[in-house]
């Protein structure tokens, strides 16, 4: 699996992910690959957009994201072509 993060600036983060992904793993995944880079693809102002798959809706994830003061741009479920990163 293949996670993805773009900012309006044009910059680009990737991570290569091993197996199925889970509550605790997409955690690890925004510690490790978003929140590293996430000033820089959005400066101080940016929102963070998922899928609405269920890992990303989870309690953990939602309480992980509010306690680092990260705002979830509300998007309906299941509509990928109106997903941006459907086109990275």
């Amino acid at each position: 699996m293949v996670w993805a993060a773009f900012g309006f600036n044009g910059q680009v983060s990737l991570a290569f992910l091993d197996g199925r992904q889970n509550s605790p793993k997409c955690i690890e995944t925004l510690e490790n690959h978003l929140m590293p880079i996430a000033e820089n693809i959005g400066g101080r102002n940016w929102e963070y957009q998922h899928d609405n798959a269920p890992t990303h809706t989870s309690s953990a994830r939602k309480n992980y994201l509010n306690s680092k003061n990260v705002t979830v741009l509300k998007w309906p479920p299941i509509i990928p072509d109106l997903n941006p990163i459907e086109n990275v």
